[in-house]
């Protein structure tokens, strides 16, 4: 199978757009502000419309023209969100409600499909994790120090 590459500032509009005319799409996770969670390349994020929004939801927003992301949902007040994603410790996204495009309802993870709404697993990790936040930067250099240990030869190469 080819791989062909698009900017993200081309691309998400599109997948927006799908969304919007009732559409799911899925796309494979980029970066690594969702880890231990979310792992970039890995897993597959299967987006759908804006059917509410809670806290710990995860949400793809325009936080500004044309700079999309993907993170969880920190708190909401005044018509204003704030996100996180699971792998950062420090700095956040505020931005107005109505930039939020779509909400992530399903994962695909190691071969796994989880359901957001229904899966008691990623309903745990939506509850705990954010909870974790002093402790955050030492479970995630934990984590990064086993993911590296485990991840295939060919995939440290590329990383260097």
């Amino acid at each position: 199978m080819q791989r062909v590459l698009v900017e993200n500032n081309i691309f998400l509009p599109q997948v927006v757009q799908l969304i919007q005319e009732g559409h799911k799409a899925t796309i494979i996770a980029r970066g690594n502000s969702m880890r231990p969670f979310i792992e970039d390349g890995r897993d597959k994020l299967v987006f759908g419309e804006v059917d509410g929004l809670a806290v710990g939801d995860v949400i793809l927003a325009e936080v500004t023209e044309g700079h999309f992301v993907c993170h969880r949902i920190e708190k909401m007040e005044n018509g204003m969100v704030t996100m996180r994603g699971d792998g950062n410790v420090t700095g956040t996204e505020v931005f107005p409600v109505a930039n939020v495009r779509a909400k992530l309802v399903q994962v695909v993870r190691k071969g796994k499909l989880y359901t957001l709404s229904t899966s008691r697993t990623w309903k745990c990790y939506s509850a705990v994790w954010p909870k974790l936040l002093p402790m955050r930067r030492y479970l995630l250099a934990l984590y990064r120090l086993l993911w590296l240990h485990q991840m295939p030869e060919r995939w440290k190469m590329e990383d260097v």
